[in-house]
């Protein structure tokens, strides 16, 4: 904001006064100081606050301060020393410190990426590219390790080693088996971010019997829960289950309620990938008359829930299917139901109609469980066809809504990018064809793609609104990062919140800060307070904007100016500073210290 000055002209006999300059802000404060009047709704105040500089630090003056309670934001000063935030003040802070003049702009603490999969990216060197981009939309903190897809806690001396890695994260080379290696080798490399991470159920049953679909025996249920509590005591924040991915989707309900009441006696957090996320999905028995199957799936983890005591995250609440998409108000009136009746359950959403998944989760269970072998069966692959195509009509969601996004096979390469229906017009193929030919040569696994017709606006406006729900990216960056959500969601969710004007600022800043740390127990983050960690994100208000769109998905936001992590400045005027690792292993507190509510 530009200060202009004035001239005031001097009364007669007033030499004293002479013909002073002064500022129109300084002559204001001096006309309002006395009576105790306020500036753009800020209550003004003449006291100073003393600050010794005896370390590194900053002081971020004249801002807007939203300290990510919820609470209405005020004008004030806020003092970085060393890691650590020193003062947040009403009053001016008096030190001989470097200092950003933050007129005009809002300082909330750093974003919380509620629901990631950037444990598998941190660790790779040489590919900023595709870390650097959550930095430049404020973000400072991943949650993460979600929908099964843990990075450690692994089997040692795995016989399945290549089949942990999944194909979402193709470049991913794990030097590490248990959580305390991986944290290890994360601080050995140095961190561009913030990290606290899930134990992921799939990708640890697989380093222990690979995708064997069977039951688990007896032994290997002890194994698994004795491998899952390790990785819990070495600092992950709870467990993540994803029941729509193999080996996920092989578990019974045995053994998901058995994990539950480990992570309930660890006092920790169990994130959840339901099995259903459209009106209709193969998972469950077709019945006309019966309740959609994304409420079902919604509901059994309830049942969970309910029967086991533990805290249940229901990870990135999704409508899949133009058909799916006015199930909404029954799914939020069941997490209502829930809370009401005492359940601590709890979900996450992003800003778009779009998301991350490999093409697998387009196959049913009975196909998935006998590969690569159904491939070549014709009986299988009729049956297939016949599946796709009727949930293609009943639920709203087929060929031109999957977005193939990275391969693994050489012959596919030129097509990354595109639909699958264009892709099969240009090969000369039914979709279906093409979509089998891609799944078998490239791997149901290891192909990427991006979702459409998620959602609309009307469900995004309901779940920025829900106060159960937080946001995030769940972003997948690869080899080639086509997520908008990697670049702008959180920039989107200010956007959104400031254009549509469904939540204010404030609330829209908690659900990104304050309500994400509190729900994951994140020790000393989401709030701007006296002796936490300084992660601060500077945004202005007014033209805070993603930038992405429909085939350009790697474009920088606008309107975050700076950001801090652990007291050190990876933003500067809108540029990332690559060379800065000032990330760290984020551990989780225990319940009495903080609270519970979004």
């Amino acid at each position: 904001m530009r200060t202009e000055n004035v001239t005031m002209k001097p009364e007669k006999n007033a030499d004293s006064l002479g013909a002073k300059r002064i500022s129109r802000r300084k002559l204001l404060r001096l006309a309002t100081a006395a009576s105790g009047l306020a500036i753009g709704g800020w209550p003004l105040k003449r006291n100073t606050v003393e600050a010794a500089n005896s370390e590194p630090c900053t002081l971020l003056k004249n801002a807007r301060i939203v300290d990510g309670t919820g609470k209405n934001g005020f004008s004030g000063y806020l003092l970085i020393k060393g890691g650590r935030i020193e003062e947040v003040s009403e009053s001016p802070i008096r030190i001989d410190c470097p200092s950003l003049d933050c007129t005009g702009k809002v300082v909330a603490p750093g974003f919380i990426d509620a629901h990631s999969h950037m444990d598998w990216i941190l660790p790779l060197q040489g590919r900023d590219e595709l870390k650097l981009p959550f930095i430049a939309q404020g973000c400072t903190t991943f949650v993460a390790g979600n929908c099964g897809y843990g990075v450690a806690g692994f089997r040692k001396s795995s016989a399945h080693r290549k089949e942990i890695t999944p194909g979402l994260f193709p470049d991913a080379e794990m030097r590490w088996d248990t959580m305390a290696e991986y944290y290890e080798h994360l601080r050995g490399a140095g961190m561009t971010h913030n990290l606290a991470n899930f134990a992921g159920h799939g990708t640890i049953r697989v380093s222990m019997r690979g995708m064997d679909p069977s039951p688990l025996t007896d032994d290997e249920m002890k194994e698994l829960l004795a491998l899952l509590e390790k990785a819990m005591d070495e600092g992950a924040i709870g467990v993540s289950l994803g029941l729509q991915y193999a080996p996920g989707l092989f578990a019974t309900m045995d053994e998901i309620k058995r994990v539950a009441q480990l992570v309930k006696s660890k006092d920790k957090i169990l994130a959840v990938h339901g099995r259903a996320y459209s009106i209709l999905s193969a998972e469950y028995p077709l019945n006309p008359l019966g309740p959609p199957h994304n409420l079902l799936a919604l509901n059994e983890m309830i049942g969970i829930a309910r029967e086991t005591g533990v805290r249940l995250q229901y990870s990135h609440l999704m409508f899949a299917g133009t058909k799916s998409h006015g199930t909404y108000p029954q799914c939020l009136a069941a997490i209502d139901a829930a809370i009401a009746e005492g359940i601590d359950v709890q979900t996450d959403s992003y800003p778009y109609h779009c998301g991350n998944s490999i093409l697998g989760v387009i196959m049913p269970k009975w196909f998935r469980e006998k590969l690569p072998d159904n491939y070549r069966n014709p009986e299988a692959i009729k049956r297939l066809e016949t599946e796709i195509s009727m949930l293609s009509m009943l639920v709203g969601l087929s060929y031109p809504d999957i977005q193939i996004t990275s391969v693994a096979h050489p012959d596919f390469k030129p097509y990354e990018g595109m639909f699958l229906s264009d892709i099969a017009q240009k090969r000369g193929r039914s979709p279906f064809a093409t979509f089998i030919e891609i799944a078998e040569k490239s791997g149901e696994r290891d192909t990427r793609v991006l979702l459409h017709n998620y959602s609309n606006m009307e469900i995004i406006d309901a779940l920025m609104q829900y106060p159960a729900c937080l946001f995030m990216t769940d972003a997948l960056p690869g080899k080639e990062n086509r997520n908008p959500a990697s670049y702008g969601s959180f920039p989107l969710f200010l956007q959104y919140a400031r254009d549509r004007n469904r939540i204010s600022m404030e609330q829209a800043v908690r659900k990104m800060t304050g309500a994400t740390a509190d729900r994951f127990r994140l020790k000393d983050r989401g709030y701007l307070r006296k002796g936490m960690a300084a992660d601060v994100t500077v945004f202005d208000w007014r033209t805070v904007n993603d930038n992405t769109n429909a085939t350009e998905f790697d474009r920088f936001p606008t309107g975050i100016e700076a950001v801090f992590m652990n007291g050190k400045q990876v933003l500067q005027n809108g540029k990332v500073n690559g060379q800065v690792r000032a990330g760290q292993i984020v551990l989780p507190e225990r319940s009495s210290q903080v609270g519970e509510r979004v």
